[in-house]
């Protein structure tokens, strides 16, 4: 497997090079992830194994007030809850993001990357040392870590236009092609500056990015367990849905697909969770345990989960959301709420309108990662352990929907639209009524679904990105600015979107050093 890194700045290899000859990158890159525990102690048998696979996810546990900033607070249903607003924060909020803006630090991502880089170099080496790990096991550890590696690509080519892609473990030395076309692999303490900076190669354009993710998504699907048998063990529910999993995996390459244009592939994709039972769209009833519990029988996919009884576990999502300062309430973000009144259906008595958003003592809130039910009961001072989910099966459901649509199957989407609508709570749609054959009302609709549905879960501003691919017009252009009261900061935003590079957040590389 060659090794790429994607275009930047020049600096900005220096200084990472740099960091990796004094072994200090820490930060951007963590090359020894297990640090308190030596090689020659671990990497041994399974259990080992599956430590460090669950370790590979531990970094993301601690980004997700990141993401709901880069996917919710630059979209149009979030604005700034505070008076005086948090400078850096109320960058996103307006759209005016600075390259020093210290929510930018995507090292995190990298943490979780290297973990993963790690697990595959390591797997085959302990499957020798292990004869209880059969080939199909080892496999399934690699797979996992190869998705989840993947999928922190995506996070990253989504939200930068350019990142170092890294599909080494520098722990240890680096895999390179010279320029001779030959993989060499040498250990890093003996490589100069010069002979590492010359080891650095770089993708033509993003187009190559997202083939190389959407490849890797494809070799994984064949590898990994159906029903989370690892090593004929049957994992417990919190491993379940807190790792990457064959129908996470399909959801993944059906969305995108979708991105690639392949709708036929997104179709069939989707059609592989749509019909395994242990991931339906569940019930109205139990839609609210996907946040006041770890884990959510039907709907979960793919979380971060925190558990505060056992470990202390926490996020800081009730800081940025919780108007209360003595539940630790900072009260960065809020619900946008004549945008919400848009999106949000009055009619029936969908459940996602009670519980995402709330008004508590005269404040519009946030409700999904305060709350514990949809009344008015709120999680306990500095309780933030609600999980943050990657993948819901109605993603599933919405990714089919999308494709068929675009398929021209426009039976199977209304369909599939009606299917979540009566899920959460809402009469079916008439088809006598809707003009369900119009792609660009179907396309609205949808993601006016996928919106009430995720709404604040770090989905907005892509869906957008998506929409417009989708329908060939800008969608964030049209669709952000509306947020804002002051019609010269409405204008001031549109153009601004108008221009694709403005999409992405800008990034100073050389502060995550």
């Amino acid at each position: 497997m060659s090794f790429i890194i994607n275009k930047m700045r020049p600096q900005c290899v220096i200084i990472l090079l740099l960091l990796l000859i004094l072994g200090g990158c820490s930060r951007l890159y963590d090359v020894d992830p297990y640090s308190m525990i030596k090689n020659k102690d671990f990497n041994r048998n399974r259990d080992d194994l599956n430590a460090s696979a669950m370790g590979m996810y531990a970094p993301l546990t601690q980004e997700v007030h990141k993401f709901l900033l880069w996917g919710d607070a630059r979209a149009d249903m979030v604005t700034t809850g505070q008076a005086e607003p948090d400078p850096y924060i109320n960058e996103f909020v307006i759209n005016n993001i600075s390259e020093q803006n210290p929510y930018t630090n995507y090292a995190g991502i990298y943490k979780t990357i290297a973990r993963c880089n790690r697990q595959m170099e390591k797997v085959y080496d302990v499957a020798r040392l292990d004869d209880k790990i059969l080939d199909r096991d080892a496999g399934a550890f690699y797979a996992e870590a190869l998705l989840l590696r993947s999928y922190a690509y995506y996070l990253l080519l989504r939200n930068f236009k350019t990142f170092p892609i890294i599909l080494s473990d520098y722990a240890e030395g680096i895999t390179y092609v010279n320029e001779a076309g030959d993989t060499l692999r040498r250990n890093l303490r003996n490589m100069d500056s010069d002979e590492i900076r010359k080891s650095f190669y770089y993708p033509k354009n993003r187009d190559e990015v997202w083939r190389m993710i959407y490849d890797d998504v494809l070799t994984v699907l064949g590898m990994l367990p159906i029903n989370y048998q690892w090593n004929n063990y049957s994992l417990p529910a919190q491993e379940r849905y807190g790792r990457v999993s064959q129908v996470m995996a399909a959801t993944f390459a059906a969305e995108l697909a979708l991105w690639l244009g392949e709708y036929q592939a997104a179709s069939a994709f989707a059609n592989s969770p749509v019909r395994n039972n242990n991931h339906t769209l569940g019930s109205s009833g139990t839609w609210i345990n996907q946040f006041t519990g770890s884990y959510a029988s039907l709907h979960s996919m793919f979380l971060l989960g925190y558990r505060y009884d056992n470990s202390f576990e926490t996020n800081r999502l009730q800081e940025f959301t919780s108007p209360f300062a003595s539940y630790g309430g900072k009260y960065y973000l809020k619900p946008n709420m004549p945008i919400m009144d848009t999106i949000f259906s009055k009619e029936g008595n969908d459940i996602r309108t009670s519980f995402s958003v709330k008004n508590v003592e005269g404040y519009d809130v946030i409700w999904k990662f305060i709350g514990t039910n949809n009344v008015a009961s709120m999680r306990e001072p500095y309780r933030s352990d609600a999980s943050w989910n990657f993948y819901r099966s109605a993603d599933a459901y919405l990714y089919k929907a999308i494709a068929d649509l675009m398929l021209n199957d426009y039976a199977t989407a209304f369909n599939f639209v009606n299917m979540l609508r009566t899920a959460r709570g809402l009469p079916e749609l008439n088809i006598a009524e809707t003009d369900y054959t119009n792609k660009e009302y179907m396309l609205e609709l949808l993601f006016k679904e996928r919106a009430r549905e995720f709404a604040f879960e770090g989905r907005r501003w892509y869906d957008l990105m998506l929409w417009s691919k989708l329908s060939e017009k800008n969608q964030l252009a049209a669709v952000v600015p509306l947020k804002y009261e002051d019609e010269n900061m409405q204008e001031q935003v549109r153009v601004k979107l108008l221009n694709e590079d403005n999409w992405y957040i800008p990034i100073n590389p050389t502060l995550w050093e």
